[in-house]
């Protein structure tokens, strides 16, 4: 049997009403709100946030895989990674230790490479041993020009899943392709947002038409009818759309449509069916059935059985649970300011092919060093301890992600998109300290003693790359 043994779902702490999009670019407003990525989030970040929780949802400790020659293959599905050029999955990986053996590559260019990715990994796993995973991860930040329907529309997030042999709570069962080349959205290399085509002829003789063969084509497949499956996750470019498919279909919109969270989220591309299938699993029941379809220049869809194990999702973080650290943004010049479209987002900072790739175990495996005289832990690394002044007599430490505030500072001087810029010192969990930014936070909620927890981000392009490091952020949930 191979199927999900994991998942994990991140969602930026930002929301904008598309009522304030509406107030400030003129036209009709859609309903509700979309999540929105801060300034140092991206696509890439987002996935390795998800991932996290996905491995712990696993029982993964941080930094802790029992054996990483175990993960065979991890891949990351976005039509907005932060390089064209370059494979994000390979910065996720080594964030997350995965073994070099591992096969590592992105999968760009259509909204439903999540689901390709899923096909792609139960093939990988078929042939080989009992404990092999595979990690499927998939976000978005998709840019759409301002005042758009698509700025309304689309939203910013992150999940990813763990396919496995063992522990399974949903068995892959069956799986159908439409190929199609169809434009629906497309970006192509020097344009700046998504481009759309003319509504009702894409949503006619595109997503209905296109939907609506994979679908049935899967039913029929696997000789099942529209009343025996539980729940229809669907790809959701909006809600109204979504509805008509399923009644098209013959399916219940009240009983078996999946939420897919277009009022509060957005349309997350890739990561949407992702998203709202966590949700349907956390509700899920043993024998239930699901279909999963995703849409792009064709359409996908994925048969999916509920197991017993899925009583051992009780205590994972549902989608509401990041739903509920939901942050207003009431200014649409300061999202205009977080996308790049106006003004800086960063200042212009030094960096080196050289110096980014002797740190990489600091900066994004987050190793620090521990004195084998006096046990002293240091970060960042060195090779003086400068408690008992033992020279080369360092060990690696992995630090902890969670802490709490030892002191802190707002800085107003700082070049931020969102200011002020808040610096603290926090006190991680099993020794250690660390020195940096925060984000995700309002500074009048900061407090001495505040539990959080260090989250991968965005620091700067120096040379025209991405740096990534770690900031502090308020825990969530069950963190």
């Amino acid at each position: 049997m191979i199927g999900i043994s994991a998942f994990g779902v991140y969602l930026p702490a930002y929301r904008l009403s598309r009522n304030v999009i509406a107030q400030a670019m003129g036209g009709r407003a859609l309903s509700g709100e979309k999540a929105v990525a801060n300034y140092d989030e991206d696509a890439l970040t987002m996935g390795v946030e998800a991932s996290f929780e996905c491995l712990e949802n696993y029982g993964y400790a941080w930094g802790a895989h029992p054996d990483a020659t175990k993960f065979k293959a991890l891949f990351f599905a976005s039509s907005s990674s932060p390089y064209r050029e370059k494979q994000s999955a390979s910065v996720i990986s080594s964030v997350l230790e995965i073994h070099s053996s591992a096969l590592v590559t992105d999968l760009h260019g259509s909204l439903r490479g999540g689901l390709t990715a899923i096909e792609l990994g139960t093939q990988i796993l078929g042939d080989g041993d009992r404990k092999a995973k595979v990690l499927v991860v998939t976000a978005e930040k998709r840019t759409a020009e301002p005042g758009s329907g698509e700025d309304q529309a689309f939203g910013d997030g992150a999940a990813a899943l763990l396919l496995a042999k063992e522990d399974v709570l949903a068995s892959v069962e069956s799986h159908f392709t439409v190929g199609a080349n169809f434009p629906h959205f497309w970006r192509r290399e020097d344009d700046p947002y998504v481009r759309g085509g003319d509504t009702r002829f894409v949503e006619n003789w595109g997503f209905l038409p296109l939907m609506s063969e994979a679908i049935e084509g899967l039913l029929k497949k696997a000789s099942l009818k529209n009343g025996e499956i539980n729940k229809l996750v669907v790809y959701a470019p909006e809600t109204r759309l979504v509805k008509q498919l399923a009644r098209r279909l013959g399916f219940k919109t009240e009983t078996q449509l999946a939420n897919t969270f277009f009022d509060t989220v957005g349309d997350t591309g890739t990561a949407q069916v992702f998203i709202s299938l966590v949700d349907a699993l956390c509700q899920a029941q043993p024998g239930d059935l699901f279909i999963v379809a995703g849409y792009a220049d064709g359409a996908e869809a994925i048969l999916l059985k509920v197991t017993e194990d899925i009583r051992k999702t009780k205590e994972c973080r549902a989608v509401g649970a990041h739903l509920k650290r939901a942050r207003p943004l009431t200014s649409y010049s300061k999202y205009l300011h977080f996308r790049d479209m106006i003004g800086e987002s960063s200042y212009e900072a030094f960096s080196s092919l050289a110096l980014l790739w002797r740190e990489e175990k600091q900066n994004l495996k987050l190793y620090g060093v521990k004195c084998r005289k006096c046990r002293a832990i240091h970060f960042p690394r060195r090779r003086v301890c400068d408690k008992c002044g033992a020279k080369d007599e360092m060990e690696d430490f992995k630090l902890s992600r969670r802490g709490r505030i030892y002191t802190y500072t707002n800085d107003y001087v700082y070049l931020n998109p969102d200011p002020p810029e808040t610096l603290a010192v926090v006190d991680l969990d099993k020794g250690g300290r660390f020195f940096g930014q925060m984000t995700d936070v309002n500074p009048q909620d900061v407090r001495i003693g505040m539990e959080v927890k260090l989250s991968f981000r965005k620091l700067h392009d120096g040379q025209g790359l991405s740096n990534y490091f770690w900031k502090a952020r308020p825990s969530i949930g069950r963190e």
